[in-house]
């Protein structure tokens, strides 16, 4: 059962930050060191010193990013950068965005849920977790006491019972209205214990998948278990570590937008280079194409059953691998739903079965992702990397089957746009008021 609750956020002060667009920022795990360095300009309070400091020379266990990150995060609740709403409340967000000619909304709610064992009947993940981003938030977490972006997860709502109840609940002006890299962002804070009872009523029978936050939220469960053991009997209700702030979307909704992530290649043995389409003929009909633009409506026109992929190996000529099907009995496919993923049948059939690259040693062969088509055609033709390959986006509801049948997806597999900002609302652990949340 699916417990999500109301809570009192820590938000920006409207009245000491004028533009909120300069405060806030996509979440930690997709800002680039440029990106990082081009927040810290835009404004002396920009979230970016917390979620993702800085590191300097000299850094210590005293004194380093993570207790950098604390000491701004008290500063400025003491200053009032921060403050804190008076009452528990679900926090309502609409992000509207042109999507490929088209204006989108997609619309959404902020508040907390109860932390689950992943794939024990709530939570389900889909992406595997690797250990280093997980000590660094796990850090950051115990530094701060604080939920300073939210998870991004979905639920089923096939017949749009909840996001009609959402709907209802903010027609009026909304709390926040600023546009962030060319998408629109309203929030409405709705404190009505009616509205908040009809929600949790609604959601309790639902399976929250998460799309975005798998680090995150393995950490906050370690989190919670640390604290368990080691604090008062009370600290635990008080810290409210048992909950983890996540902004909830509907898995239906027009507006969930999967983006493909590219690979690039690189330090292939010549051999392979060269019979490379010869062995991809064995598994896909192969056409080329003089252009990208070409390749890419035909790449999109894929129906549900048909795995097509671009390729690219320079000289202005792309090529679309259209897979073959499957007559081979011992071919060491996956099996199941899981099969039917591009991303999985690129890794085992084309990377590990024809190239020999096995992911845990993508390192040496240099496996590059990006969602840049332009930048990967540049690397290939500036023979940085050696080929290119193109992928449409795993559609929702596959991403939603994978989880429920408690596989892991390859890296970089999904890419969910837009992301929901960091910085609208923080969940503090251990401030005055958190205690609300029942066990």
């Amino acid at each position: 059962m699916a417990v999500i609750k109301a809570f009192p956020a820590l938000r920006y002060n409207l009245e000491k930050i004028e533009e909120i667009s300069s405060v806030v920022t996509p979440p930690y795990d997709v800002i680039s060191r440029y990106q990082q360095s081009q927040f810290y300009r835009a404004h002396t309070r920009n979230l970016i010193r917390i979620i993702l400091g800085q590191e300097k020379k000299g850094d210590n266990q005293q004194n380093n990013k993570y207790t950098r990150a604390a000491a701004y995060l008290d500063k400025w609740i003491k200053e009032g950068v921060f403050i804190q709403d008076k009452s528990p409340a679900i926090y309502i967000y609409q992000q509207l965005f042109d999507f490929e000619g088209e204006e989108i909304s997609r619309i959404g709610f902020i508040g907390l849920l109860k932390l689950e064992p992943s794939g024990k009947g709530v939570v389900f993940p889909h992406e595997k977790t690797f250990c280093k981003p997980k000590e660094d938030r796990l850090s950051l977490l115990r530094s701060t006491r604080a939920n300073l972006s939210p998870i991004f997860g979905l639920y089923r709502d096939p017949d749009s019972k909840i996001e009609n109840i959402i709907k209802s609940a903010c027609r009026g002006v909304p709390l926040l209205d600023f546009e962030f890299e060319q998408v629109r962002n309203r929030l409405w804070l709705i404190n009505n214990p009616e509205f908040i009872t009809k929600l949790e009523k609604f959601t309790r029978d639902k399976k929250i998948f998460i799309a975005d936050g798998h680090h995150r939220y393995e950490v906050a469960c370690l989190y919670n278990k640390l604290i368990r053991k080691t604090a008062k009997a009370a600290e635990p209700h008080r810290l409210n570590s048992a909950y983890i702030m996540m902004y909830f979307s509907a898995l239906e909704s027009r507006g969930l937008k999967v983006l493909p992530t590219h690979r690039l290649i690189n330090n292939l043995p010549g051999v392979k280079l060269s019979s490379l389409k010869q062995a991809l003929a064995k598994h896909f009909i192969i056409e080329d194409f003089t252009n990208y633009a070409k390749l890419s409506r035909k790449l999109k026109s894929a129906k549900i059953t048909e795995h097509f992929f671009g390729l690219y190996l320079g000289n202005k000529i792309f090529y679309l691998l259209k897979l073959r099907k499957i007559t081979d009995k011992n071919a060491k496919h996956p099996t199941g739903s899981y099969k039917d993923l591009d991303v999985v049948i690129l890794h085992n059939l084309i990377f590990k079965r024809i190239l020999g690259i096995k992911e845990e040693n993508s390192r040496d062969q240099q496996i590059l992702y990006t969602r840049e088509e332009n930048l990967a055609i540049q690397l290939v033709d500036s023979k940085k990397y050696q080929t290119a390959f193109f992928m449409n986006p795993p559609r929702p509801r596959q991403i939603s089957a994978i989880s429920e049948s408690l596989k892991k997806m390859p890296h970089k597999s999904t890419y969910f746009y837009p992301k929901p900002l960091s910085g609208l609302v923080i969940n503090k652990l251990d401030m005055e008021g958190a205690s609300h949340v029942a066990f």
